[in-house]
């Protein structure tokens, strides 16, 4: 007797447990898988996307610091604010990631800063195919301008 009860206990525990599990991996399947970024990928991808005569004048560890420095200033420069508001004005939706010159400027100044002997021109081009395998990955999003 006790070893029937025994048995039955595991049973139910097994069902919960797989029933919980299950419900959980369903809710896991469900969702959207977050974009990785990975140096080797992006440097490959970017490689690509940029121009020959920009490429052949790249080294590859030129291509990833620029890469690095180019992630670091997307993570870490301040929030763009419309119009110079506040930042913490109502409708405010989040930094916005925008192609100017100013940003390859700013990307250029720091490289050289670090040491980094590369040229506005690959700069740019390389901020620029970087932004496009950001999009490639899912990791930036395309917004409208006329909001429709």
């Amino acid at each position: 007797m006790i070893v029937a009860v025994i048995v039955i206990s595991l049973v139910i525990g097994f069902v919960v447990a797989a029933g919980v599990v299950g419900t959980q991996a369903q809710r896991l399947g469900r969702q959207r898988r977050e974009p990785v970024w990975r140096l080797a990928e992006a440097a490959e991808i970017v490689a690509d996307l940029v121009p020959f005569d920009i490429a052949a004048a790249l080294e590859p560890s030129e291509l990833e610091a620029l890469l690095r420095a180019h992630l670091n200033q997307l993570q870490f420069a301040p929030p763009a604010t419309p119009d110079g508001d506040d930042p913490d004005a109502e409708g405010e939706t989040g930094t916005t990631v925008t192609e100017d010159q100013s940003s390859a400027a700013d990307l250029y100044r720091s490289v050289r800063r670090d040491g980094l002997e590369v040229s506005l021109e690959q700069v740019s081009a390389v901020a620029d195919a970087h932004l496009e395998y950001l999009r490639l990955i899912g990791a930036l999003a395309v917004v409208d301008p006329d909001g429709s």
